[in-house]
């Protein structure tokens, strides 16, 4: 009996090594055809011929910026490479709400995501997502990733980019906006087509709340700041009521 346990117990760890060789494998191969197709030190100029309006850094509202780093990935620009804490607690969440809805992703991963691979969801694409995510973080700055970032992701209502959505929303430069406006349309990209303003949705606010409250803890705004922009949301959302 206890044999056949260890025999079974054998098999199984050498299946799933073999599994996970395999999947590594394939997803290297995915990764390779992919910088084969556009090498990672072109991204960047390719988003900018290719993205209709494309916004450089330091024309973006820092509080557009800070918001996005606060709800996405808020240990951004401490974290070098692969962050298992947040890929950790993505896995907590999803057992113990069984569920998928959290994959633990970074803001670099995302980018490759949505460059690489259009959305695509399996899991040899994530697996490829990591190797690129190590070549965007050699290859750029953190600012200049997250620049690439805002300017690919979809804000809902068809706006693709942080321009698009900056003037069809607010009829405003992206420089411009300001700290409502910029927790508001950072709390869109997670489910662009659930959160987009146009549903005039009460979990949008909720999420803008969420992302106001992020940027607290991470001492990016001061109490003042935050008590001044929830009083214009609740302001905000007595006009659609």
């Amino acid at each position: 009996m206890k044999k056949t346990f260890k025999l079974l117990l054998l098999t199984f760890i050498l299946a799933l090594c073999v599994a996970v060789s395999a999947l590594f494998y394939f997803s290297y191969l995915r990764y390779e055809e992919a910088i084969e197709a556009l090498p990672i030190n072109d991204v960047r100029l390719s988003l900018k011929e290719s993205v209709n309006n494309y916004v450089d850094y330091e024309d973006i509202s820092p509080y557009l910026l800070k918001a996005t780093v606060a709800i996405e990935d808020r240990r951004f620009y401490e974290r070098e490479g692969f962050d298992f804490i947040a890929f950790g607690r993505a896995m907590i969440h999803n057992i113990t709400s069984l569920s998928l809805s959290q994959g633990g992703s970074t803001i670099p991963q995302q980018l490759a995501k949505i460059v690489y691979f259009n959305y695509e969801v399996s899991l040899e694409r994530k697996v490829a997502e990591i190797f690129l995510m190590y070549d965007f973080e050699s290859a750029y700055t953190k600012d200049e990733i997250l620049e690439m970032y805002v300017n690919i992701i979809n804000y809902g209502d068809g706006n693709i980019g942080i321009y698009n959505a900056s003037m069809n929303y607010f009829q405003k430069q992206p420089e411009d906006l300001d700290l409502y406006e910029s927790t508001l349309l950072a709390a869109i990209p997670q489910s662009p087509s659930y959160y987009q303003l146009s549903n005039h949705n009460e979990a949008t606010v909720e999420r803008q709340k969420k992302v106001l409250n992020d940027m607290l803890e991470e001492e990016m705004i001061t109490s003042e700041m935050y008590e001044e922009c929830i009083k214009e949301i609740e302001y905000e959302q007595q006009g659609y009521q």
